[in-house]
């Protein structure tokens, strides 16, 4: 029965979330429409977005997740805590290597995921704007995951 309650609430969450997801999408599209500044934050927080799923969220938390729950059961509490400390570290590091190369390389990431932005170059410019403003999103968010 507690596999159902469990279900039952991740599935509702993730229902609520959808809902909220779709309405902000609405008024976004109702408040802003269809338009440069809306194109560009879109473009612009794809990356990002995508970087949070591998490093907060999916392989990154997949493998971890195991490993801490192994080291908890069969090694003492000093070994966990310097496993940890040692993720946590190695981590972070690779978050600021990645987060400070997606900053130093905007105008790159836009010409390969959105190369028409360049036709118009208030678009362009606006966009490499929001990916640097956007890009250390992934290493707060994944630090926080990591937490």
């Amino acid at each position: 029965m507690n596999l159902l309650k469990a279900l039952a609430a991740v599935s509702s969450m993730t229902l609520i979330s959808r809902i909220l997801g779709f309405a902000r999408d609405a008024i976004v599209a109702r408040v802003f429409g269809a338009g440069l500044a809306t194109d560009a934050f879109f473009v612009a927080f794809k990356l990002p977005n995508m970087l949070r799923r591998i490093f907060a969220e999916g392989a990154f938390s997949q493998a971890f997740v195991p490993i801490l729950g192994e080291y908890k059961h069969k090694r003492s509490e000093e070994e966990t805590r310097d496993f940890v400390a040692k993720v946590s570290g190695a981590l972070g590091a690779v978050l600021l290597l990645v987060t400070a190369l997606g900053m130093l390389a905007a105008p790159l990431i836009l010409w390969i995921s959105a190369p028409g932005f360049y036709r118009d170059p208030a678009k362009a410019a606006l966009t490499i704007d929001l990916l640097r403003i956007t890009f250390p999103y992934i290493f707060f968010i994944s630090l926080s995951s990591l937490a």
